[in-house]
């Protein structure tokens, strides 16, 4: 075992770095590095290699952090999952993986920056592969099927994330409701109520939260609703 560092009493853990990650990560403040996690853990930089190999498996650490909290959100409305109806279920988890994500912004953006799955992540995955298989989804429609549920929950989550970073990071530089300069050519292709509704969902995270929530939700059911559906 290790010998402890100085001014600590207890030895380092892979837990603590990534609880300590995912805090820096939510501080008004730059995201979480090798040198500000030793800082703040007051141990050396090798001592966080030792748990994690690179600055990447860190940043996955506490993304890891954020799927439990989606999925013990998810148990705690079902709690027996794999019985459960499935539709209702693939609802709960896109609700709930959502509101977590949201909840920490600047982490949410690294979604899908690495792809090695942990505990958590594997565990998520493997009750996907449950939920559509029940509803006798099979070859390629279990493939669409899937790819187009977890783009339209984790696309809408960096979507989502990277809006509202962006006016929290740097309001000076936000106009909300978003409005960009349509030239003359563009307006003539569509209506100025078109645009207006446009420019309105484009900031709707960060002006309205409970509306852009509902929108969420009732996009979800339609697309779960089309999972089974025949061609």
């Amino acid at each position: 075992m290790t010998r402890l560092a100085d001014h600590r009493d207890t030895h380092l853990t892979a837990d603590e770095i990534a609880i300590e990650a995912l805090r820096q990560f939510d501080a008004d403040g730059p995201e979480p590095s090798i040198r500000s996690l030793a800082r703040k853990l007051r141990v050396t930089p090798s001592a966080i290699y030792h748990h994690h190999a690179s600055h990447a498996r860190i940043v996955q650490a506490a993304i890891d952090l954020i799927w439990e909290q989606a999925a013990n959100a998810v148990l705690a409305q079902i709690p027996d999952p794999f019985t459960a109806e499935p539709r209702e279920v693939l609802f709960a988890a896109g609700i709930e993986t959502r509101r977590a994500f949201r909840s920490h912004p600047r982490a949410a953006q690294h979604v899908a920056a690495d792809w090695n799955p942990s505990a958590a992540l594997t565990a998520v995955l493997g009750l996907m592969a449950n939920l559509f298989e029940r509803l006798g989804l099979t070859g390629t429609r279990f493939e669409e099927a899937f790819h187009g549920y977890s783009s339209f929950v984790l696309g809408n989550i960096v979507l989502v994330a990277a809006r509202n970073t962006a006016w929290t990071r740097r309001p000076e530089e936000q106009s909300l409701p978003y409005a960009p300069a349509y030239d003359a050519e563009a307006r003539s292709f569509s209506s100025d109520d078109g645009r207006r509704r446009i420019n309105a969902i484009m900031s709707l995270s960060a002006v309205d939260p409970e509306r852009d929530e509902q929108l969420f939700a009732q996009g979800l059911r339609r697309v779960i609703a089309g999972l089974t559906l025949d061609d």
